[in-house]
């Protein structure tokens, strides 16, 4: 039997029928997603945009700007309309408002006015070589605040954040960036968008780096942040200062300092006691040698002015021999040495140690020189957080001298001098205790402690013993 020609032809014509009508549609969805996705010019033939003249008014006035409203104005998507039936819809990511329609329309956009959150300042601070701190200042507007939004790409990508300040890390060195902040209120609604440029350092501040890159949180890196609010174990006993210090058995505090040799050797490794407002204070990490502390066994005054191991050897050749490039980066500082009565030192918890040592010692003496020892309420935060409600007496147990980085199993003199009796000071004794002896009868271990100049940066190392922080001045 022969087959139809005509069914054939049919079948044919049907199925090409078919297809067409599915390509029309393909081709209408394609124009529609192509012109809603097409950047109209605002006030052309296509759109209109219009402005309320004032909050509540209901009177709208053509736009004379060809740029969206970025702050002070919401979108009125009840008004906002096209004559031949596209839609308009705003979007709160790019801040425009998207027009959708298949063939060429005339639209008018209306926006209200809206009492919007307004930036009034962006600043940026904490800047290393590495990293940089904004600041939001911002007046809320009709709604509250809820999200940040900051860019370091000029407004290419964005982070938010809950709170007005955000630190962006690992940055490159030396390099400017433009940052771009906005706000958006409880309504969605986006603020002014503030634009500001700042650049990372070329070189780093030691006191800088250890407190805004080493620092990253209680604890970690073997830092603890004492302002007195801190949440880890025995906080309640920080010295209240704002110090970044170092403690526990062996954090990678250690500086190679008054020499530039490949392989630092021993005897110019220090260590970081911390960091008290932009000064570094170290200690050497090995003694100087064996020395009384008023300076001779026939000087049998504990006051540290009349000490020739603090005027001779100190601060005369041993400061000598450092050099003066060294020197030169070594601050003179205000020591405190009034002292204070055995049982306020010793017999307390370093907390006390350091109120009754530092902040309100038995008397006002203070000596201004580069050099000094360190303080008993140094070594006592030294330990570990767990042993700060240890009187210092007490702190001769295994727990105690382990986690303590500055203990050095040897007799060891202190800066601070006792104020009930005018021959003794306090020392740190082999067994990891404090108490006192005679400045004039006892040779015992002396390490130089003094605080850096806030211009000294750091130019490599990572602060281990083999690969310690090299230093210079900028």
């Amino acid at each position: 039997m022969k087959k139809d020609p005509f069914k054939k032809s049919a079948l044919f014509l049907s199925i090409l029928f078919i297809f067409l009508i599915i390509l029309v549609i393909a081709l209408e969805q394609d124009n529609k997603k192509l012109l809603a996705s097409t950047n109209t010019s605002l006030n052309s033939n296509a759109l209109t945009m219009m402005l309320e003249t004032d909050i509540n008014s209901n009177q709208y006035e053509a736009a004379t700007s060809n740029d969206w409203p970025e702050s002070g104005f919401i979108f009125n998507a009840e008004m906002s309309g096209c004559e031949r039936g596209g839609t308009l819809s705003w979007n709160n990511e790019t801040n425009k408002v998207v027009m959708e329609s298949l063939d060429p329309d005339k639209c008018y956009v209306y926006f209200d006015r809206y009492n919007s959150a307004v930036i009034n300042n962006v600043t940026a601070s904490n800047i290393t070589n590495s990293s940089i701190t904004l600041t939001v200042d911002v007046t809320e507007g009709e709604n509250s605040i809820t999200t940040y939004y900051f860019s370091s790409d000029n407004g290419d990508s964005y982070v938010s954040s809950s709170t007005n300040t955000y630190t962006f890390n690992n940055l490159s060195t030396g390099t400017e960036y433009n940052f771009r902040v906005y706000v958006v209120d409880s309504n969605g609604i986006r603020s002014n968008t503030y634009s500001l440029s700042a650049s990372t350092l070329t070189t780093m501040y030691l006191a800088d780096y250890i407190k805004n890159t080493v620092y990253t949180g209680d604890g970690n890196e073997g830092i603890y942040y004492h302002d007195g609010s801190g949440s880890y174990t025995n906080a309640a006993q920080e010295a209240g200062d704002n110090s970044y210090r170092y403690a526990g058995a062996n954090p990678n505090n250690y500086v190679c300092f008054a020499s530039d040799a490949e392989t630092c050797p021993n005897d110019n490794l220090y260590r970081i006691i911390g960091v008290f407002g932009d000064q570094v204070k170290l200690i050497k990490n090995t003694s100087l040698g064996n020395y009384y502390w008023s300076g001779s066994s026939s000087n049998q005054s504990n006051q540290w002015s009349n000490s020739t191991l603090n005027t001779g050897t100190l601060n005369g050749t041993y400061l000598n021999g450092l050099g003066t490039t060294w020197s030169d980066m070594i601050e003179t500082h205000t020591w405190k040495v009034g002292g204070n009565t055995y049982q306020n030192i010793y017999n307390v918890t370093v907390k006390n140690t350091y109120t009754n040592e530092i902040v309100s010692p038995a008397a006002n003496t203070t000596y201004n020189a580069k050099i000094g020892l360190m303080y008993v309420s140094d070594y006592g935060y030294a330990a570990s957080p767990a042993n700060w409600t240890t009187t210092l007496n007490n702190y001769a147990n295994d727990t105690n001298r382990n986690n303590n980085w500055m203990f050095m199993g040897l007799n060891e003199w202190t800066i601070s001098r006792r104020s009930d009796d005018t021959g003794f000071a306090f020392r740190v004794s082999p067994t990891g205790i404090v108490d006192s002896l005679y400045v004039y009868n006892y040779r015992f271990g002396v390490r130089p402690s003094f605080y850096l100049k806030s211009n000294v940066a750091i130019t490599s190392g990572d602060g281990s013993s083999t690969n310690p922080y090299r230093l210079s001045v900028v």
